[in-house]
């Protein structure tokens, strides 16, 4: 196991597609961790918002402006978006999910 992954702890804290439109209704906030090309180019959720997974990580006074909100992350496959969602955890965020298998398992 790398240092990456022992740091942040394999396990994930996923959400089904099911829950995650759950959670939408509930007010949750989506956050697209894909860079800005992939982002504007490739399939997305509306609304969401764009902050790249480099942008959080490699910031580590990186805040939003609340740190209750309520945070949904998805990228492609579920990966950036688990390094990101428990970076976050680590600083203080107890309101973060991943959407399991990522913004393809929408279709």
């Amino acid at each position: 196991m790398d240092k990456i992954s022992r740091w942040i702890g394999m396990d994930k804290i996923s959400i089904s597609k099911e829950e995650f439109f759950q959670l939408l209704d509930q007010g949750w906030k989506v956050i697209d961790v894909r860079d800005d090309y992939e982002y504007k180019n490739f399939k997305r959720f509306e609304p969401s918002e764009n902050i790249s997974y480099l942008e959080v990580l490699n910031n580590p006074q990186f805040r939003w402006p609340n740190i209750n909100e309520k945070l949904i992350m998805v990228c492609n496959h579920g990966n950036r978006s688990s390094l990101t969602a428990r970076f976050l955890q680590k600083m203080g965020y107890e309101n973060v999910y991943v959407l399991d298998r990522g913004i393809y398992s929408l279709e």
